[in-house]
């Protein structure tokens, strides 16, 4: 991580651009599948360009909630897999359900 590394997982998502989308949409993948950086980049709908711009993929890849898989001498595109032992992924997704129950009872009272 950089220099100005977020103190706190809500400094990351609140200092990085689309952070949050990016992560959000990282809960909602799969396992074992790789992914380019621009499926990234699309399944968040965040704009390619952004993620050229920012260190956001790279920070996950540092935090532990994804795992790059290619080369970062070669020239193809950027291939990164889900740590499924990520204990950051899992505070994610766990989040992620709480709200979302929380929500649904919310909506159903």
């Amino acid at each position: 991580m950089s220099q100005d590394s977020p103190q706190s997982g809500w400094d990351l998502v609140a200092q990085q651009d689309d952070a949050a989308a990016i992560i959000g949409a990282l809960v909602d993948l799969d396992h074992g599948e790789e992914y380019a950086r621009s499926e990234l980049a699309e399944v968040a709908d965040v704009p390619m360009k952004t993620l050229y711009l920012v260190d956001t993929l790279e920070d996950l890849v540092d935090l532990g909630m994804l795992e790059r898989v290619d080369e970062e001498a070669d020239d193809s595109e950027a291939r990164f897999v889900l740590n499924g032992d990520s204990d950051v992924l899992a505070a994610a997704r766990a989040f992620d359900e709480a709200v979302a129950e929380r929500t649904h009872n919310v909506q159903s009272e």
